[in-house]
C-alpha cells in the first residue's frame, strides 16, 4: 500500500455527460490510457463478469420457468377442481393449500428474475454518473423497501429512476399471492336442463260434466260438484296454495310452458250502453242514499255481434259487470258537510274467447313462484259446440263457474247494504266493499276504475293456474334444476389478469437488466467479494479514506464505477 501512485485519474461531472452510447465514462478513461500504476495488483484474481452465462439463464430461463407454473396453475384449477363437488373433492384445506403454492411459486420465480434485472441497473446506474457514496449504501441495498424509500431523499438524480422503478415492479409481485388464488371460489353449482314431468292443463282429458252423455249442448250442462268446487277455490285463492313441488324439481328449479285455455277479453263499454241507472246522494239527509244498485253482474249470449260473433256463426258468451263507485271526498254543495260522492255507471264486458298462455315457475328456498301471462287469442268461445268433445264441456265448464260466481246485485236500501252475489269471496278479489254508517264506499281492489277490466283478466288467468293443482294433466318439459351441491368455480379471467400484470411487469424488467448487461458487458453479482475487488483496486480511494476520519465525510465522497476497469474510481468536485 506504499506504492507511490504513478498518476492521477480524475473523473468530474462533465465526463459523466451522455454521447449516446452505453460506455460514455469508459470511452473517457480509454483515451486517457490505463496506468498500470493506479491498480494494486493482485495476484490470481477472479474475473468479476465470471458468472453472465448464469446471469442471463436466470433471467430468460426464470421467466420461461414462472409461464410454466401459470400454465400448471391453470390446468390444475380448470381440470382437476373446476365443478368439483366441495364436499367430494380433497380437504378444502389442501385445494386451497396447493392453489396458495402456485400463486406464490410464480410470485417467487418472476421475484427472482427482477432482481438479477435490478442487480444489473444498479450497477449500471452506479457507473452512469459519480454518486455520494450515501446514495450508493442505498441504490445497493435495492429492492429493499427501505432502500427504495431512501432513493427518494436528496441528492436526487434521473440516474435513479430505472432501478427504483425495477425494484417497485418487484415489490408488486406480492399483490400475485393475494389476488390470483381469488380465481377459485365456491358456490352452488350451474342449474341444468332436465327433463322433468310437471302439472299442466289440458282440457281435453279429464271430462268436468256431471254426465256426459246427457249433456244438451248447451252451456248449461251439469258440471260435477267437485269441479265446481275447485274451480270456485281456484279463483279465491292464490295459484299456489295447493301446489306440490314437481317430483325431479331438486333443491330449485324454473321452467315455462304453453297451454290452452279460454281467456277473457275485457273492454269497457260506452255511456250510452250502459243500462245501470244513477245513484244519488240525498244532501238534505245527511248523505243518505235513495234506494238504487250500486253493482249487477249477469252473463248474457249475444247473436249477431260484430265482437261475439264466431266463425260458425254462432252465439259467443259474455260476462257482464255494471257498477257505481263511491270515493271520498266533499261534494262540491254548501248545505251539507257530505264527504263523500258517486261517480258516473260504469260498465265491462268480457267476452270468453280460446286462448294460450305461457306460464313460468320458479321454485328456490321452498318458495314456489307461479305466473301465467296471455300470449294470444283465438275464436269467441260459442254457445253451441257441434260435436260434442271434452275439451267443450271443460272450456264451457271453466266459463260458467267463473262467470256465475259474480251474478246478482248489490244494493243500497234504507241506509243499509244488501248483498245478493252468488260468491261475494269472488268479488272481494276485484271490488272491495267498505260499509259505513253513511254511506258506503265501493271501489275496485286494485287500481284504478280504468284497470278494472285487465283485474278480472288476471283473476281468471290465476283461475286457470289453480285448477292445475287438481288435475291429473302432466307435460313433459326442459326445466333448469339445481341439485343443491356447492362445487369448485374458477375464473380463468381473473387469474390470467393478475398473471398477465406480473408477466408485463417482470418482462420489462428483465429487457432492461438485460440491456444493462450488455451496456455492462458482462454481469456483476452484488456480493461482498466483488466490492471488496472493485473498491480496493484503486489506490487512490485507499488514500482518501486513510485520511477521512468523519463519516458524514465518507458518505458525501462521490465515486463512480467504470464496467471495463471494473473498479470504483475517485471523483473530485469541480471548483
Amino acid at each position: 500500500m506504499d506504492q507511490q501512485d504513478r498518476s492521477s485519474l480524475e473523473m468530474n461531472d462533465k465526463t459523466s455527460s451522455s454521447n449516446g452510447t452505453c460506455h460514455h465514462y469508459d470511452s473517457h478513461w480509454e483515451s486517457l490510457g490505463r496506468p498500470s500504476g493506479s491498480f494494486k495488483q493482485w495476484p490470481n484474481a477472479m474475473h468479476i463478469k465470471a458468472g453472465t452465462p448464469w446471469h442471463i439463464s436466470y433471467i430468460i430461463g426464470g421467466l420461461l420457468f414462472a409461464l410454466g407454473i401459470a400454465a400448471g396453475h391453470h390446468f390444475y384449477l380448470s381440470s382437476f377442481i373446476a365443478s368439483t363437488d366441495v364436499r367430494a373433492s380433497p380437504s378444502q384445506f389442501w385445494v386451497r393449500a396447493i392453489n396458495n403454492v402456485f400463486s406464490h411459486a410464480v410470485a417467487i420465480t418472476l421475484g427472482i428474475v427482477c432482481t438479477y434485472s435490478t442487480v444489473q441497473a444498479v450497477w449500471y446506474t452506479a457507473g452512469s454518473s459519480p454518486i455520494p457514496i450515501l446514495t450508493l449504501n442505498r441504490l445497493f441495498l435495492l429492492p429493499a423497501p427501505n432502500a427504495i424509500w431512501g432513493l427518494f431523499r436528496p441528492p436526487y438524480s434521473v440516474h435513479l429512476i430505472p432501478p427504483v422503478l425495477l425494484a417497485l415492479c418487484m415489490q408488486t409481485l406480492i399483490f400475485v399471492t393475494i389476488f390470483s388464488p381469488n380465481s377459485l371460489s365456491s358456490g352452488p353449482a350451474d342449474a341444468q336442463l332436465t327433463n322433468i314431468s310437471v302439472p299442466s292443463l289440458t282440457l281435453s282429458a279429464t271430462d268436468m260434466s256431471l254426465n256426459h252423455r246427457q249433456l244438451n249442448q248447451r252451456l248449461g250442462a251439469a258440471i260435477a260438484p267437485v269441479w265446481e268446487q275447485v274451480i270456485s277455490t281456484a279463483m279465491t285463492t292464490p295459484p299456489t296454495t295447493y301446489w306440490r313441488v314437481p317430483h325431479g324439481c331438486g333443491v330449485a328449479c324454473s321452467y315455462n310452458f304453453t297451454y290452452f285455455a279460454p281467456g277473457l277479453d275485457c273492454y269497457d263499454l260506452p255511456n250510452e250502453e250502459v243500462t245501470l241507472p244513477p245513484m244519488e246522494i240525498n244532501v238534505y239527509l245527511h248523505c243518505s242514499g235513495r234506494n238504487s244498485k250500486f253493482f249487477e253482474g249477469s252473463s248474457i249470449f249475444v247473436k249477431n255481434s260484430t265482437n261475439g260473433q264466431d266463425q260458425n256463426g254462432s252465439s259467443a258468451y259474455w260476462l257482464l259487470f255494471q257498477y257505481i263507485t263511491g270515493d271520498d271526498g266533499q261534494r262540491d254543495d254548501p248545505r251539507v258537510d257530505c264527504p263523500f260522492y258517486l261517480r258516473p255507471p260504469r260498465a265491462i264486458r268480457c267476452t270468453f274467447r280460446e286462448a294460450m298462455y305461457r306460464m313460468s315457475y320458479n321454485f328456490s328456498n321452498s318458495i314456489q313462484t307461479v305466473s301465467s301471462s296471455l300470449v294470444k287469442y283465438g275464436d269467441p268461445l260459442p254457445r253451441v259446440f257441434p260435436p260434442i268433445t271434452t275439451r267443450a264441456v271443460n272450456y264451457h265448464a271453466l266459463a260458467k263457474v267463473f262467470s256465475a260466481s259474480f251474478h246478482g246485485e248489490i244494493e243500497y236500501k234504507a241506509d243499509q247494504v244488501f248483498t245478493n252475489i252468488t260468491s261475494e269471496l269472488a268479488l272481494r278479489q276485484i271490488f272491495t266493499l267498505r260499509e259505513r254508517p253513511q254511506p258506503f264506499l265501493f271501489e275496485p281492489t286494485y287500481g284504478q276504475p280504468e284497470l278494472l277490466g285487465k283485474s278480472v283478466m288476471d283473476l281468471f288467468t290465476n283461475m286457470t293456474i289453480g285448477v292445475m293443482a287438481f288435475r291429473t294433466d302432466n307435460t313433459t318439459v326442459k326445466a333448469l334444476v339445481w341439485d343443491g351441491s356447492i362445487v369448485w368455480k374458477y375464473d380463468g379471467r381473473t387469474l390470467w389478469l393478475v398473471y398477465g400484470i406480473a408477466f408485463t411487469l417482470a418482462s420489462l424488467s428483465s429487457l432492461y437488466g438485460l440491456y444493462c448487461l450488455w451496456c455492462n458487458e458482462g454481469a456483476i453479482d452484488p456480493t461482498f467479494s466483488t466490492f471488496l475487488f472493485t473498491i480496493t483496486r484503486t489506490e487512490q480511494l485507499y488514500k482518501r479514506f486513510k485520511t477521512i476520519r468523519d463519516m458524514e465525510e465518507v458518505e458525501g465522497t462521490r465515486i463512480q464505477f467504470s464496467s471495463k476497469a471494473e473498479a470504483f474510481f475517485l471523483v473530485k468536485e469541480r471548483e
